[in-house]
């Protein structure tokens, strides 16, 4: 029996460790899952996993077990309909859970306003404890926070009630539960006489359902809303937004080593607007590797409050220093597993370049606009509308991202009418219209060219509570982003095979072959990495950087300017082969057309189906000689 045992034991074994090994041979090691890191694209609409838009305003982040909750709440016409959550294991992938909390959870919830939502976790209890700013459905007289509790995380949450916390008003809030178990409730309140004009810190009760004592008062007269707090090591970092009813302003933040304080005095974070946003959380996400942060942000536009978009951003806090930085990225990724962010392998080369400008005012200079400081600005000397400012790189370089921090100023807020002109000799410029923006503070362009020079040409403001512009022309700072490397500095002319005096160029936006071009910059492009495919290129014009050759609905070819849509990148890139007429010049075939090539048919570009059995006429017509300079 032994024996018998111990060699069917060696067998069974044998046979596992040659399992595994085929396995190997095939490429599939045995590993340990882990979550991979996920892409964070801001300032679009975020989808949740069926493709319906995540509704989850001004809530939180709560994880429990390897799951992460994600709360906020939905309003229909300005009042409350329900708070939701949602659930995620990546921080990205979003599924829609439950409405934990709707208006026909109680009475008074039917015709309200709840705001700022947040869950926290109560382990004496063994409850889940939800917060919010509470007011009527008409207006903002009440200054209430409403409170909510639930045995689980994604449960239907039993509606306690709303209160003055110690008759205090308390409009908007956030809660912190400390290392030792200590609840806190943070709110914008009223001591001297205005709404909001102080921020109260309160301490809950054991069941976090409820206030036991009041802390003290922070940024006396000061007022600041949108509470958010974090704690790194032993310090406390609290942020805040100026009051300033739906339009951005300068975020602030101050530190202290008890949440009793003393609170230090306010630095500034972000840029003057914080970047279109205003802050509703900082979530901590603690990895196998790292901590990281994340600002959670909504951005509101003021014209019309159901365009929201969520804005995260990573956080840096040093806690060494007692300082906090946040920096703009219109994408940037994170290993919910790891905690480990990466950022974009991006370069400003706007930054600390000759910078020029139409004026300078008195203590400015065109500097300041690109000098990486978000507190210094470019001001004009007048009020004269328009107005430019303009940064020389000194040599090409690629720009994929154009962001613009505005002056904006508080209670006259202003979103900016202008354009981005581009230019590859400082005479002839192309531009991207944006005079139909209605952004306030912050811009992001995603834009596509290769230039030397880059203009900012300041059109207008528009004050959303005055008649006129009284603004004196003012940015804060302009970045430029791309890679490091040029996609192209030089450039190419095409001559065609059969018409070897005719080159192609665009005239009126419409591409064909002339002799004797007019100007010759009409005749040259730079040839690029393909937009839709690297495996193709795509031509883009010399005299109008950031326009590119492309093949339009009629399968005529066209010089449009750059759109970040697929359609579009894919239309302006073409697969370069060996000429049908002369394999020792070129023919470009369409690559969103397979089997479609660029000719010339009167002496205008199409694409046509080629192929070996097509007439040497059109091979010809379809072929060209590249010269590279």
């Amino acid at each position: 029996m032994t024996s018998k045992f111990v060699s069917d034991f060696k067998f069974w074994v044998f046979v596992v460790i040659l399992a595994l090994s085929m396995l190997g041979g095939l490429g599939l090691q045995p590993q340990q899952a882990a979550a991979a890191s996920v892409s964070i694209e801001n300032g679009t609409d975020w989808m949740d996993t069926s493709g319906d838009p995540i509704e989850a305003n001004s809530g939180n982040i709560l994880k429990v077990g390897s799951t992460y909750y994600l709360y906020g709440e939905h309003a229909v016409s300005g009042t409350f309909d329900r708070v939701n959550v949602y659930t995620s294991t990546d921080l990205k992938n979003w599924t829609l859970g439950n409405a934990i909390l709707t208006k026909t959870s109680a009475t008074e919830l039917n015709s309200s306003k709840i705001e700022r939502p947040k869950v926290i976790y109560n382990a004496s209890t063994g409850k889940y404890v939800l917060w919010a700013h509470y007011e009527n459905g008409t207006d903002y007289s009440l200054g209430r926070v409403a409170v909510a509790t639930s045995n689980t995380p994604d449960g239907n949450f039993v509606y306690q009630g709303s209160f003055q916390p110690l008759g205090y008003e308390s409009r908007d809030m956030t809660v912190f539960v400390d290392s030792d178990g200590t609840g806190y409730l943070i709110s914008a309140s009223r001591k001297n006489g205005g709404a909001n004009d102080t921020m109260a810190i309160f301490q809950m009760n054991a069941s976090y359902t409820g206030i036991s004592s009041f802390v003290g008062w922070v940024f006396e007269n000061g007022y600041r809303e949108a509470p958010a707090v974090v704690k790194k090591g032993s310090l406390y970092y609290l942020f805040t937004s100026q009051a300033s009813g739906w339009y951005p302003n300068q975020g602030a933040y101050a530190t202290a080593t008890s949440m009793t304080g003393t609170w230090s005095s306010l630095s500034p974070f972000g840029n003057p607007s914080a970047f279109g946003t205003q802050i509703h959380d900082i979530a901590t996400i603690t990895g196998s590797s790292t901590t990281s942060y994340i600002y959670m942000a909504d951005r509101w536009n003021p014209l019309n409050l159901g365009e929201h978009k969520h804005i995260w951003l990573p956080l840096t806090l040093n806690d060494s220093a007692g300082t906090a930085s946040l920096e703009w990225y219109s994408k940037w990724s994170i290993d919910a597993g790891t905690g480990s962010v990466t950022l974009p392998s991006l370069t400003n080369h706007a930054q600390g370049k000759t910078a020029t400008a139409a004026s300078v005012g008195s203590g400015s200079t065109a500097s300041y606009a690109n000098d990486g400081n978000y507190q210094t600005s470019w001001v004009a000397s007048s009020s004269t509308w328009p107005s430019w400012w303009q940064v020389d790189f000194g040599a090409p370089k690629t720009i994929t991202e154009v962001d613009i921090s505005w002056f904006m100023y508080k209670g006259s807020e202003a979103n900016y009418q202008y354009k981005i002109e581009i230019s590859n000799d400082g005479t002839n410029y192309s531009a991207i219209d944006r005079t139909d923006n209605t952004t306030y503070g912050f811009t992001t362009d995603k834009v596509h060219f290769t230039a030397r020079y880059v203009r900012i040409n300041l059109v207008n403001a528009d004050l959303w509570n005055n008649p006129g512009n009284w603004y004196t022309p003012t940015v804060h700072e302009v970045k430029l982003l791309g890679p490091a490397t040029a996609d192209a500095t030089g450039y190419s002319t095409f001559q065609s095979h059969n018409f070897s005096t005719r080159y192609i160029r665009h005239y009126n936006f419409n591409l064909r072959i002339d002799e004797s071009v007019s100007p010759v910059l009409d005749s040259e492009f730079r040839v690029v990495p393909g937009l839709g495919s690297s495996s193709g290129v795509s031509l883009e014009s010399i005299n109008f950087p950031g326009y590119f050759m492309r093949v339009n609905s009629s399968n005529k070819v066209v010089l449009e300017p750059y759109s970040d849509s697929s359609a579009y990148k894919n239309d302006a890139t073409f697969i370069l082969h060996a000429g049908w007429a002369d394999s020792s010049k070129i023919s470009f075939e369409s690559y969103s057309h397979s089997g479609y090539y660029v000719r010339h048919y009167n002496y205008v570009l199409q694409i046509d189906s080629i192929s070996s059995s097509s007439s040497s006429t059109t091979k010809s017509d379809a072929t060209f000689a590249r010269f590279n300079y």
